[in-house]
């Protein structure tokens, strides 16, 4: 079974996760992808099950950050609705699947713990760049599809 974790944060991400084969982690940026790529992986992927990180508006975002919060939400939940067909989606709140994997820290801090303990858990996933840093959107995917994988 194969699930996959979506972030549909600004630069978001999905990440999928196969249940028989542990090794087995695919990612794929959202900002960096046309609705059409997004879909077409999807499609390939031969997703199963699909967990959305339930996301809102947040206090001291700006209007147009908002604005481009939800526009990245409708479409991950529109193109994962439509690539499989319905089968079965469901989103999961930040503090959820945060508390699931073992986050203990707030605010600014939980970037940085949801990479540790994503890259504890698999270690050969690609969660920073070339430079070091984190790659936008992929651990907290990587611990979407993780809690999916396991509730």
């Amino acid at each position: 079974m194969r699930i996959c974790g979506i972030d549909p944060g600004a630069k978001g991400a999905l990440c999928v996760l196969d249940n028989k084969d542990p090794a087995y982690i695919a990612f794929l940026d959202v900002s960096k992808s046309s609705n059409y790529e997004i879909a077409l992986w999807m499609h390939n992927q031969d997703i199963d099950i699909v967990i959305i990180e339930d996301v809102h508006s947040m206090y001291g975002m700006s209007a147009k950050s908002n604005f481009g919060f939800g526009g990245n939400l409708g479409k991950v939940t529109a193109i994962a609705e439509v690539v499989t067909k319905g089968k079965i989606s469901r989103t999961v709140t930040p503090k959820i699947w945060q508390k699931y994997v073992g986050v203990t820290v707030k605010g600014k801090k939980i970037k940085s713990q949801v990479a540790e303990i994503a890259i504890t858990m698999y270690p050969t996933a690609i969660i920073h760049g070339i430079q070091g840093g984190l790659l936008d959107g992929r651990a907290d995917a990587l611990m979407i599809a993780h809690y999916g994988l396991h509730t």
